[in-house]
């Protein structure tokens, strides 16, 4: 028989709470100190047992891992478990014995980053108003300089409105702030008192006509360590996050979620009370958890400079350019990219599959590039970028009166071929262009938030538009190229790259007002632009092929024989110049994919396969074909992965939503 396991949650917050209902579900014994005399919401008699209330926990002693920790409360109450979770808020008396006990055990285990890092950018004031003179129905924002604000109607006929004012400190507070006093909300309502912030609406009139409101500092900070020993910290103990993105709760959630699920997992292991085992679940806990609320916080911090109009750049962002990008370009694919991380529990399904998978179900593992390998790739193609200016250092460039016949012939084959690979460029260009995030290369953050973005063309006409607009624009530079004896090329070429991009976005337009084409969720929460993608690729790669043999045909013997000798040709240097880039790019895209586990593909046999399609095939064909190739693995790769454990395989057992319910 399993020896026993109790889990101490300090704090009936959202965080405590939601750990209280997972570790419920899973069979856990548990109890929560909450210092307050209620805790919302209602819980039913099957869990009174195991919430006290006005326990205040003073002191904690922890023990090692399989040991048990001590906590007492203000009315010397004392209470002993296995573990020791700190969901008591921001204020946090938890941290603070952690702190303690680390510091006086071994010192240096808490970052002093950790200790100096909390901050207070911005101050709040909420308020609920009945009636006020505010639009009924959903919410609306209000931006101005250096404050901006919210509205959020309650209930349905209710009157009630939520509000708040955010205002930007005059200077940067640090450190755990107190509770701020009246005069500081009088202060703020005072010098904003006339802010028209609705139809003959002032903050000072409804801020007369509210019936509560509050003072609030809005505290940011992500904790590097958030356990020790047996003390592990979560939701606003362990970061805080600013609320205009409305994480905090959700991350409360998730964070609560996850440690349900490493404890369920050491229990299946039988290493509850195993040192190493609990010291590795934790460890990853925090450095998950790390990276996950850095990200969020980055984010909701970037939302309320916008808001607030911090400076030049924030105001021509919320002013000018936001508000005119379409919702499923500008907003849609953030919103996925911030809910694909998230946790889920492993063992109880969900009420309902939503439209993105958790990251837990995707067969892809995105994780941050390390700083060696970034630098490693930037610096080759740096130097592949680089090769004309090498080449001219060491192989001078020859007059016209020096280059032999052969040579001068070859000059017009290399602009042709130039201009063929850059045919594959410009598709590639124009495909990434009508993604939300960027295209993935070594120079783009080492942020995983790429992968967790849907990876779909966000105008699927354009998608469409893509084959059509290829023959359309490089029909006349291909006859013109064919009918030259020597190969050599004109402006048709030019004209053509950069028509591209405007033949596809106008045939996108003529095909979405003739046609019905999927539009919005059903396209950016999906792969339907692969095949469209795959049709316009396949095309490029065939011409490009075609190409490259019959030049290669002609020319080989030619190119064999002069060997380095070209280079004191400048075309030839700028050519082995794109190659080197296209090639180390094809490389560099193989490796990324198998660095995520997007692909089983080994790196040395995808590898193998480039260098030898771009020496057989050519560098334009190898380009279309790897991006194609990468954009297939990526997307079946961040797609709902249906296996043993994933979210939709775990139909038998009894939803979250369920027990909630059971328990109201």
């Amino acid at each position: 028989m399993a020896a026993p396991f109790k889990v101490l949650i300090i704090g009936g917050g959202v965080a405590g709470l939601s750990l209280a209902i997972m570790l419920e579900a899973y069979g856990f014994e548990y109890e929560l100190l909450e210092k307050h005399s209620d805790v919302a919401p209602k819980l039913g008699a099957g869990r009174k047992s195991s919430i006290h209330l006005l326990k205040e926990a003073i002191k904690i002693e922890a023990g090692g891992i399989g040991e048990n920790a001590r906590v007492e409360t203000k009315d010397g109450s004392v209470y002993t478990g296995d573990i020791v979770i700190g969901a008591d808020g921001v204020r946090s008396h938890v941290r603070r014995e952690l702190w303690r006990i680390a510091d006086s055990e071994n010192p240096g285990y808490i970052p002093k980053r950790d200790k100096t890092g909390i901050v207070s950018f911005y101050t709040a004031v909420v308020g609920i108003a009945y009636n006020p003179g505010l639009p009924k129905g959903g919410s609306a924002r209000a931006y101005n300089v250096h404050r901006s604000y919210f509205f959020q109607e309650g209930r349905e006929g209710s009157g009630e409105f939520y509000w708040w004012l955010c205002a930007k400190n005059e200077k940067t507070d640090k450190g755990i702030i107190p509770k701020l006093s009246s005069e500081v909300k009088k202060s703020l309502v005072d010098k904003y008192t006339n802010d028209q912030i609705g139809h003959d609406l002032t903050l000072g009139s409804l801020y007369k006509a509210s019936v509560y409101s509050a003072v609030i500092p809005l505290q940011e900070f992500v904790l590097e360590k958030c356990f020790y020993k047996n003390i592990l910290l979560i939701g606003d103990s362990f970061r805080k996050l600013h609320p205009v993105a409305g994480q905090g709760a959700n991350s409360a959630i998730e964070e609560s979620a996850f440690v349900a699920d490493i404890l369920w997992d050491l229990r299946q292991k039988g290493a509850l009370h195993d040192p190493v085992s609990v010291q590795q679940a934790l460890t990853e806990f925090q450095s998950e958890r790390f990276v996950r609320t850095t990200a969020l916080r980055e984010d909701a911090n970037l939302i309320q400079r916008m808001e607030s109009l911090d400076n030049p750049v924030m105001k021509f962002l919320a002013l000018n350019l936001i508000p005119r990008l379409p919702f499923v370009i500008g907003f849609l694919p953030q919103l996925g990219s911030s809910f694909t991380p998230a946790r889920c529990l492993k063992h109880l399904s969900p009420p309902k599959v939503g439209l993105c998978p958790f990251s837990q179900d995707m067969k892809a593992k995105p994780r941050p590039r390390s700083p060696l390998a970034t630098l490693s790739w930037v610096s080759i193609l740096i130097l592949a970028a680089s090769l004309p200016w090498l080449s001219s250092k060491y192989i001078p460039a020859k007059d016209g009166s020096s280059i032999s016949d052969p040579v001068t012939q070859l000059s017009g084959v290399f602009q042709l071929y130039a201009s063929v690979i850059t045919v594959s460029i410009s598709g590639l260009w124009v495909i990434e262009s009508y993604k939300a995030s960027s295209l993935v290369s070594p120079f783009t953050s080492q942020s995983v938030v790429y992968y967790h973005m849907p990876q779909t063309m966000t105008d699927l006409g354009v998608a469409k538009a893509l084959l059509p607009a290829l023959l359309m624009v490089y029909t006349v530079p291909t006859i013109r190229a064919l009918s030259d004896s020597y190969g050599t090329t004109d402006n048709s070429w030019h004209i053509a790259h950069c028509t591209l991009p405007v033949v596809a976005y106008l045939n996108g337009i003529v095909l979405n007002a003739i046609s019905t084409i999927p539009q919005g969720v059903d396209v950016v929460f999906s792969n339907i632009d692969i095949p469209y993608q795959g049709r316009f690729q396949t095309t490029i790669v065939l011409v490009a092929c075609a190409g490259h043999a019959t030049l290669a045909l002609k020319y080989g013997t030619t190119l064999l024989r002069e060997g380095l000798n070209l280079l004191s040709v400048p075309i030839a240097r700028t050519l082995a110049s794109l190659i080197a880039v296209t090639t180390s790019w094809c490389l560099y895209t193989a490796w990324e994919l198998r660095r995520i586990n997007a692909t089983d593909a080994p790196v040395i046999q995808a590898w193998a396969t480039i260098l030898l399609s771009t020496i057989f095939g050519g560098p334009a064909a190898t380009l279309a074909g790897t991006f194609h190739w990468s954009k297939v693995e990526l997307a079946k790769a961040t797609s709902f992965q249906h296996t043993v454990g994933s979210t939709e395989g775990r139909r038998h057992k009894r939803s979250l939503s369920d027990l909630t319910r059971h328990l109201e």
